[in-house]
């Protein structure tokens, strides 16, 4: 647990808002994948604040991750920005009235790794000689069989 991302709900009443900038190291994502790594700091920018009987919780996170290219297997380097993330956390949820938010941020970082990834910004050069293994789609001819098939639920 990363005390450096803990919030303490008492500090925050009367209106205080507590402003956060970190930047830590992605250490906390704990990830021990070979095609999966994340070789820059986690910055996070933001703030902490009390709405009623809830602890809100608004940032900015930004960092970088490592994955193979799904065609030709090259290592791209892409970033994680996520804007404007909200939390929101009932204050007697909360144990002791301190609330640490890294496996939060960690599930946020790591839902928006995509299933895999594209270099040239999907237009991989070795893609071209990858087509000769990948079906074609065949062109229906315009009366085929297809046409005279009836399908009786299509109207609902």
């Amino acid at each position: 647990m990363n005390k450096n991302l803990s919030i303490y709900v008492d500090r925050l009443k009367d209106g205080h808002t507590q402003k956060i900038e970190e930047e830590i190291s992605s250490n906390f994502l704990d990830v021990k994948e070979e095609e999966l790594s994340f070789p820059s700091p986690v910055s996070i920018q933001g703030k902490a604040y009390l709405a009623d009987d809830e602890l809100v919780l608004q940032f900015d996170i930004h960092t970088q991750f490592i994955m193979p290219c799904a065609i030709c297997n090259e290592k791209i380097s892409l970033p994680i920005e996520i804007k404007n993330f909200y939390h929101v956390e009932p204050i007697a949820e909360i144990k002791g009235h301190i609330f640490n938010f890294t496996e939060l941020l960690r599930e946020a970082i790591l839902l928006q790794i995509p299933p895999f990834i594209e270099c040239n910004n999907g237009k991989c050069p070795e893609r071209k000689t990858l087509s000769r293994y990948i079906k074609k789609e065949e062109k229906a001819a315009p009366h085929s069989k297809k046409d005279h098939v009836h399908y009786p639920f299509a109207d609902l």
